[in-house]
């Protein structure tokens, strides 16, 4: 438990500080672009890279990668594994170097449709700028594949962090130091991307280099290349359904009005902070040690460590689903409530945000049911409910986008991602989670009423004061949420919360 509570702590910390610097980039975006067309034309542009990245770098090939080069670099040793690892970002590399080639012609082409609003020419121009950041960041996904198999959690977490400093760095410059017009803001913000994208890949190479890795580039094969193949392919489907998933919700977003994709866009980066921060990092720790215990047959610590992650993403994500549902509007207004993001944008995003939170447990379960499935080199499961999972979502959108707009998207995602769960639960081979009775449960659940209780009358009583917005704004965020955060826990370690226990145990 030390040492994994260890890694999960340095990833977790790490990440944080990456997913702040997000947050700090998101708040800049909007104050720069507001939520009108240009800045939902760049969400949509950004999205598609984006996609390839998760599907490429952090999705298929890197879970079926991290299993194979996993076992050997136990079995064979270090050189036969960056032996492996070599062999893949080479045929990486090329493939998408020709998606490039594919893809530049097809942005051209939006050009020639005549009749669509302006925000879809917008959206075609800034694709042909931001694609090449897909090459950049799948290649550096898999670099950091290789770190995570390596122990080097902490360089791989920190990777985020440099397309954040320089998306940042450009928004500031187009603020601030060069007036500029939005067509020129953006561009500038979309060069930040590219630039940011060189540093996600050449920064964990420099530390794949000290752990001995040298390039070679030729085209040898492998003896182990067909397995990461076999794993690869039925994973690519799964992959390519779960971020069609994405770009659906954010075409269908982008066809309802102006300010609907980044409504739900602002919502879904909320979701992501704890679930970045801490449901991520403890799966970044678990799939390593899932794989090596499903390789050596140990189904008793399989079960183990699965129930031990889920847990732990438990902890969290409920009760930041909760405060994100019970403070909504405060958390927006604090946040986004600046330059071209005003008061109404806040109150439109309200309850997009709420229904978006509902599925923070669920979207986190089911980021750590899929790598215990491919933990255990079965794809083909995952892809089945992921077909399923795509299919509820654009026909629950479908329907929920007409009635409630840009809140009815967010709750097709919640309520399909609940029902995805349920499934990879469901079927997971063996019995995956050893629950030591009922008080687990019990106790979130008092835990979670504490909270409530305080976050709910709290707010009351801040605003029988009658402050000015934003002071109202930050009372609620630094004094109410570490307060009914605190009595959370406190509830928990009270009543002895077990992965709360293992945590302050070896933390102390």
């Amino acid at each position: 438990m030390g040492k994994f509570s260890r890694r999960v702590s340095e990833v977790a910390g790490w990440t944080m500080a990456s997913r702040v610097l997000g947050l700090a980039r998101d708040v800049l975006l909007f104050a720069s672009l507001g939520s009108g067309p240009l800045n939902s034309a760049f969400i949509l542009a950004f999205t598609i890279p984006n996609l390839f990245r998760r599907l490429l770098g952090e999705g298929a090939l890197t879970s079926s990668s991290i299993p194979v080069l996993a076992s050997s670099l136990e079995k064979d040793g270090q050189e036969q594994a960056f032996s492996l690892l070599n062999a893949i970002m080479v045929r990486l590399g090329l493939g998408l170097l020709l998606l490039q080639v594919v893809a530049i012609p097809l942005f051209w082409g939006t050009r020639l449709i005549p009749g669509l609003p302006e925000r879809w020419y917008l959206a075609s121009d800034l694709s042909l700028i931001l694609f090449p950041y897909m090459f950049f960041i799948c290649l550096g996904a898999l670099v950091c594949g290789m770190l995570n198999v390596l122990g080097r959690f902490g360089l791989a977490a920190l990777n985020q962090a440099w397309l954040n400093i320089a998306m940042i760095s450009a928004i500031l410059a187009g603020l601030f130091f060069v007036p500029m017009s939005g067509w020129q803001r953006v561009v500038l913000i979309s060069a930040g991307v590219l630039l940011g994208g060189a540093l996600q890949l050449l920064v964990p190479l420099f530390g794949l280099v000290q752990q001995g890795w040298r390039p070679r580039l030729g085209l040898d094969s492998h003896p182990e290349l067909s397995k990461v193949m076999r794993l690869f392919l039925p994973g690519l489907l799964g992959a390519a359904i779960f971020q069609i998933n994405i770009l659906v919700s954010r075409f269908l977003a982008f066809s309802l009005d102006d300010t609907a994709t980044g409504l739900l866009y602002i919502s879904s980066r909320l979701v992501e902070l704890p679930l970045g921060v801490f449901a991520i990092a403890i799966t970044t720790v678990v799939f390593p040690e899932l794989s090596r215990l499903s390789s050596s047959g140990s189904e008793d610590g399989f079960q183990k460590v699965f129930t031990k992650g889920l847990s732990l993403i438990f902890m969290i994500t409920l009760p930041a689903a909760l405060g994100l549902i019970l403070l909504a509007e405060p958390i927006l207004g604090f946040l986004f409530e600046w330059g071209l993001f005003e008061s109404g944008d806040v109150r439109a995003a309200g309850p997009v945000l709420m229904a978006a939170a509902c599925g923070l447990p669920f979207f986190a379960w089911s980021t750590l049911l899929t790598r215990a499935w491919y933990a255990r080199q079965e794809m083909r499961t995952p892809v089945l409910f992921a077909a399923v999972n795509l299919f509820l979502n654009l026909f629950l959108g479908l329907i929920l986008m007409r009635i409630y707009g840009a809140v009815g998207l967010a709750l097709s995602n919640t309520l399909s991602s609940l029902v995805h769960c349920l499934a990879l639960q469901a079927f997971l081979p063996g019995r995956s989670i050893k629950w030591k009775g009922w008080q687990t449960p019990a106790i979130l659940l008092l835990g979670l009423s504490a909270l409530s209780a305080l976050a709910v009358f709290g707010q009351q009583l801040i605003q029988e004061l009658n402050l000015p917005g934003k002071l109202e704004d930050s009372l609620i965020i630094f004094v109410l949420i570490p307060l009914a955060a605190g009595s959370y826990f406190l509830v928990l370690w009270f009543l002895r919360h077990p992965a709360l226990k293992n945590l302050l145990r070896k933390a102390l």
